[in-house]
């Protein structure tokens, strides 16, 4: 079931993102929507209606009769047209803003939840800082896009139709003919700098990502950082990458600056010669100063409503351009992928009890130059315990990712109560493993959140009693905030024992039926490597137990260990049998006990 790795893949269709991003109720969302632009309607009504309303209180007040009455009836047409347009356009904004924000939030919910639906391999071949700037601009441009195209492109368009007809009924073919010639050239001028301002937008939208990785990067490794005394390489780093995005930034706004300069001077040209063509009727007596009024205001309107449209075309390419990075994402296939119809695991060992683990010779590369593990079987009866030991770079951890399906083999399978780990669905997968890494990353939260991480339906006094089983319940206790301790960033205001304890209780509340421990204890002191290794001790009671260790002093009780070297395995045996072979444990044994290892 394994599908290689896509490095470049197709964008997402828009009409499986509609099915990913639809909302629970589509007629209420629907209904809203009509109410919005029936709304919209009105709004675009009343702001062709005031200048026409407006021309006639001119035409009104210009007549001798209006020294004698004014023209109340058209004054109180004006104020009725002006409360309406104020009233409808707050009023659609507060219609779709719920609607609009809902749709962005479903957006980024469904990027999330296919980032963490991703292989490993995807996630190390990527950098965090933009993948989390691709999800924002992703549900950011969804939302532009709604709200450019119901409430942008209709009332602008519907404006400059109805203002062309009141045109060409009040005015003639010469006005009618300027003004299109005018809007043409404006479109014209504005598609060609918007194509520009598209393809210098993607160039910043790729030094903003660029410049946000070196920022968390840095951030995430201050530790590092500080104990390098590197700070200002760092901060070049980051200088280099934010110059980057300045050139970016300064050639996108020139961009700006010229397309805004060419259509005011074209608008300018435009209104000159129409206001020159209406002077001159009105001197000939065709037209009079109310239309002269008429076709100034409309004029405004015109090229506000061209003006808004191009912001649409422009704000539509921006959008699509984060939109395009958003669905490439979404595109993107993982090479760990679930079976159609998926096999079923207890996952609990309260449920299941403990799970039987095959190896069937298993072989597994990286990529196709480099061999890692060569035809690997093992045998774990359900309940036993495994130790797998080995040189840096034996492949031992890499045995310790394929069993959670970090990974697929090249080669062979991996079973549990003899189901291909391929067919088994992969939610119970990753229950029924529990893993005490090397170095336990917490969340930057309280200390009793991060252990109900391992069960968050658990009760409270559940945890407490993990905390108590894992020997930190007291030091919880001791604490100020007690369980509602924040532990900080990684959990870095913890010490390395502290922060493993928390990983074991919160492993005992998960209490699945395979303990995975990959180098558990190798980043501790001595005495703390004891107390913790009895306390894992305990936790494996009952369970498969894989041990991926370094320390040959960590295994010795496994009731199996095996040797790897170079992929291969090349011993195995209990640890007595191991060190009467005298082979390549003992010789690690010996070395790391600092004397020489007698015959048994």
């Amino acid at each position: 079931m394994s599908k290689k790795y896509d490095s470049t893949p197709e964008m997402l269709p828009l009409g499986q993102l509609w099915q990913k991003i639809r909302p629970e109720n589509p007629a209420r969302t629907f209904f809203w929507v009509g109410v919005a632009l029936v709304l919209l309607l009105v709004e675009s009504g009343t702001t062709v209606a005031t200048p026409w309303v407006f021309s006639r209180m001119v035409a009104a007040l210009s007549e001798h009769q209006a020294l004698l009455a004014i023209p109340v009836w058209l004054i109180a047409q004006y104020t009725v047209i002006r409360v309406v347009a104020g009233i409808s356009t707050p009023l659609r904004e507060m219609l779709i803003a719920p609607l609009e924000a809902d749709l962005q939030r479903r957006v980024a919910l469904v990027g999330l939840e296919h980032l963490h639906a991703m292989s490993v391999r995807f996630h190390l071949d990527r950098q965090t800082g933009a993948l989390t700037r691709t999800l924002d601009r992703g549900s950011d441009a969804v939302g532009t896009l709604l709200s450019l195209v119901l409430f942008n492109v209709l009332p602008n368009t519907i404006e400059l139709a109805m203002t062309l007809f009141v045109i060409l009924r009040v005015f003639d073919w010469r006005y009618v003919a300027i003004v299109v010639a005018g809007i043409g050239v404006y479109a014209a001028v504005s598609y060609v700098f918007t194509r520009m301002r598209m393809t210098a937008r993607r160039a910043r939208n790729t030094a903003n990502s660029q410049a946000q990785y070196q920022l968390v990067d840095s951030m995430l490794n201050f530790e590092t950082v500080r104990s390098f005394a590197n700070s200002h390489q760092e901060i070049l780093r980051y200088d280099r990458s934010r110059q980057a995005l300045k050139n970016a930034e300064i050639r996108l706004k020139r961009l700006v600056g010229f397309s805004q300069m060419a259509r005011s001077l074209l608008i300018a040209c435009a209104t000159t010669a129409l206001l020159g063509l209406a002077a001159h009727d009105i001197v000939l007596h065709r037209i009079g100063v109310a239309q002269f009024v008429l076709i100034g205001s409309y004029l405004r309107g015109l090229y506000s409503s061209v003006g808004a449209l191009n912001y649409v075309s422009a704000g539509w390419r921006n959008a699509r351009v984060d939109l395009e990075n958003y669905l490439e994402l979404l595109g993107t296939h993982s090479e760990i992928i679930e079976a159609p119809e998926p096999a079923h695991l207890p996952v609990r060992l309260a449920d299941g009890g403990a799970a039987r683990i095959t190896f069937d010779h298993v072989s597994f590369s990286y990529d196709p130059a480099r061999q890692i593990l060569h035809d690997i079987s093992l045998e774990i009866p359900a309940g036993t315990s495994l130790a797998i030991v080995g040189h840096t770079g034996s492949g031992k951890s890499t045995m310790g990712r394929l069993l959670t399906r970090a990974y697929d083999p090249t080669s062979g399978a991996i079973r549990i109560d003899g189901h291909d780990l391929r067919d088994v669905a992969l939610e119970d997968l990753q229950r029924v493993i529990g893993t005490v890494p090397q170095d336990t990353v917490l969340f930057n939260t309280g200390i009793g959140e991060n252990i109900a991480y391992g069960d968050p339906a658990a009760p409270e006094k559940a945890v407490h009693l993990a905390a108590q089983k894992a020997q930190i319940h007291d030091f919880i206790s001791g604490l100020p905030e007690k369980y509602e301790t924040v532990v900080g960033e990684r959990g870095l205001k913890l010490s390395g024992g502290e922060k493993q304890r928390v990983a074991i209780a919160r492993v005992l509340l998960k209490d699945p039926r395979i303990l995975l421990l990959d180098e558990a204890t190798s980043a501790l002191d001595t005495w703390t490597e004891a107390a913790i290794q009895q306390e894992l001790q305990e936790l494996a009671q009952s369970r498969t137990t894989v041990i991926v260790a370094h320390r040959l002093s960590t295994v010795q009780e496994a009731d199996q260990i095996v040797v790897l070297d170079a992929g291969r395995i090349v011993e195995r045996g209990t640890h007595l049998e191991l060190l009467r072979k005298n082979g390549y444990y003992a010789r690690m044994w010996s070395v790391q006990a600092g004397e020489t290892v007698m015959r048994a």
